[in-house]
């Protein structure tokens, strides 16, 4: 369903969808301003569909769309279903494991603490984790995964997990000092892609916060952006969780939850579409973040500045066509893959939520950037939506923390 058209009157959310549990939310779009003019075209909203409308006629994609500027939805187009099993459609408020883009939600988390005075980006992780034992580990180091952290998928004790009502990230905490692990790496000698850098992140929001992460989410970030259908998951039998998509690893194959799921700060949060827009546009207005507190997280600080891309805090970076700045993050877990793209320059926020693990059904990132922006990117590789988490690029760069120290100290 294309929704460009309706650029001047009313954007419906996909009203067609009768066998929603919600009635369709409606939009009312303002009659643009001069100087608030959208810069994507009814064209290019039509070449989107088109694109859209093969990966759906081939029966590959099972998912959430989504394209907006200026705090207006454009295009929101959802096929497929939530549950195969139930026969239950996909609609506006089906929420989706957002796996790695999580990320970006626990590096606004840190960055809020350290607004109010709460912490330092350069504070030692020890100095709020009591016995945590790589005492020259910091903050920062955390968040641009140069910390050398071991993996904590292979450390964690599952017993305690199981349905344990106050289960939180403090765990990890607890047996990564229990197993005195060695690392991958000194701090800051190299880069190198950790779950376990966000988990610890998420235990240091608990600790400096007095809060759960997920509650501190809810209350700091959720409620204050609208965001009425996301929530932090820890597959905790006990809790009654909202409505959500299953996450399938083969066309008919659900994934089932393991001991992982009961961490959060690297992955857990599930939202729609229609949420990290809100999420997306609400970065811009500083209601929950100043603007200039949140720009830390769009420096180029995890690689050196050679590569194609690089990483800030929670978001990957980059430069499209040599000209676009973007901000984007990818995932890939227990059959979902999600991407969330913006464009500051024009405030374009992209969503693609999917609920299948068919590589044919992805739509990657340079498809959609080409229609929009009209350029063909340099390397088409950087932008390869559905790549895994785990197999990052590992550089060494001694001099690239004096440049980051520099940044972080002079704030």
């Amino acid at each position: 369903m294309l929704v460009a058209a309706a650029l001047m009157v009313v954007v419906c959310h996909l009203g067609n969808r009768t066998n929603s549990s919600e009635p369709a939310e409606t939009i009312v779009v303002e009659q643009p301003q001069k100087e608030n003019h959208y810069t994507i075209t009814n064209e290019q909203m039509a070449n989107i569909d088109n694109v859209v409308k093969k990966k759906i006629q081939s029966g590959d994609f099972s998912g959430v769309i989504l394209i907006g500027q200026k705090n207006n939805i454009l295009y929101d187009q959802a096929y497929g279903l939530a549950n195969i099993v139930e026969n239950e459609p996909i609609t506006d408020t089906t929420a989706f494991q957002l796996a790695s883009v999580s990320k970006q939600f626990t590096a606004v988390a840190i960055l809020q603490l350290y607004e109010r005075g709460k912490l330092q980006l350069n504070d030692y992780v020890a100095n709020y984790l009591p016995g945590f034992p790589y005492p020259d580990i910091t903050i920062h180091q955390l968040l641009v995964h140069r910390s050398g952290l071991p993996n904590y998928h292979y450390l964690c004790d599952r017993k305690p997990m199981l349905n344990d009502p106050y289960f939180s990230n403090q765990q990890i905490v607890a047996d990564l000092i229990e197993a005195n692990a060695g690392r991958y790496f000194r701090p800051g000698r190299q880069f190198q892609y950790s779950n376990t850098g966000y988990a610890v992140l998420a235990a240091v929001v608990e600790a400096v916060s007095g809060l759960k992460f997920e509650n501190y989410l809810e209350t700091n970030i959720f409620k204050p952006l609208g965001m009425t259908h996301t929530f932090a998951y820890r597959a905790m039998q006990c809790v009654n969780y909202p409505p959500r998509a299953i996450g399938y690893v083969s066309r008919r194959t659900p994934a089932d939850d393991n001991y992982l799921d009961h961490f959060l700060g690297d992955k857990g949060i599930y939202s729609t579409a229609t949420d990290l827009f809100r999420w997306d546009q609400g970065l811009y207005s500083g209601k929950i973040i100043n603007p200039d507190t949140l720009q830390l997280a769009f420096r180029p600080m995890g690689r050196r500045i050679r590569f194609g891309t690089n990483y800030g805090y929670g978001w990957r970076l980059t430069t499209y066509a040599d000209s676009i700045p973007i901000q984007f993050h990818s995932g890939w877990w227990h059959g979902f893959k999600t991407m969330l793209v913006r464009v500051p320059h024009d405030t374009t926020t992209i969503v693609v939520l999917r609920n299948g693990s068919n590589r044919s059904g992805g739509i990657a990132m340079t498809q959609l950037l080409d229609i929009l922006y009209s350029k063909s990117p340099t390397d088409t590789t950087l932008f390869d939506t559905y790549h895994s988490d785990a197999d990052e690029i590992t550089e060494s760069d001694t001099t690239a923390d004096l440049v980051i120290d520099s940044i972080i100290t002079n704030e």
